[in-house]
């Protein structure tokens, strides 16, 4: 009976430190999430998650780069006019997706077209077809490997970037679209 009574004791110290423990953990995991909606609400700096530049920052200017199109066309960046949005894009990333609504109904009502929006979707022919599908009816499109030239041209460190450039200097650039396009100064064409 006593070895029952003393098990039964070390069951509920271990329990309680348990307990304590589990706590500790669920608050430390309050404080991350509530630091990383902080990181992400930031506008303006052109910031990811991490706080690092997704691309090049504002003022910066853009490197050279010739690119084909999924169109089979030739796109540089002095063909997409003097103010293009630039949207880079991955299939597997989920706030690609999640912000892919918002940059499709943004780019098909800005003034030039697609011919003066370029979306970069990075990876093979076969994982990008479906984004790609999305994107052509807005945008100029071009497939790339991860850390092609136009994802070199732009500075892209991560996935979704957006970027706002003005006369081959970056206008606005950021991981939220709202950011960029609050920027724009290019009419918009009613539809």
């Amino acid at each position: 009976m006593a070895y029952l009574a003393a098990a039964a004791v070390l069951v509920g110290l271990i329990a309680t430190v348990n307990l304590l423990l589990t706590i500790g953990v669920v608050r430390r995991l309050r404080e991350h999430t509530t630091e990383l909606a902080e990181l992400r609400n930031r506008s303006g700096t052109g910031g990811g998650v991490s706080g690092m530049p997704v691309a090049l920052p504002i003022d910066a200017r853009v490197g050279e780069f010739t690119a084909t199109t999924v169109d089979e066309r030739s796109v540089s960046l002095a063909e997409l006019g003097e103010r293009p949005l630039v949207g880079f894009f991955s299939p597997g990333c989920q706030p690609c997706k999640d912000r892919m609504p918002g940059f499709l109904k943004y780019a098909a009502t800005r003034a030039g077209g697609r011919e003066n929006v370029l979306a970069v979707v990075a990876g093979t022919p076969q994982e990008t077809a479906e984004t790609v599908e999305q994107l052509r009816q807005v945008a100029t499109v071009v497939v790339e490997p991860d850390q092609g030239p136009v994802q070199k041209a732009f500075g892209v460190k991560g996935f979704p970037a957006f970027l706002l450039v003005e006369k081959g200097v970056v206008a606005a650039s950021d991981f939220e679209l709202g950011t960029v396009t609050g920027r724009d100064s290019a009419p918009l064409v009613s539809i």
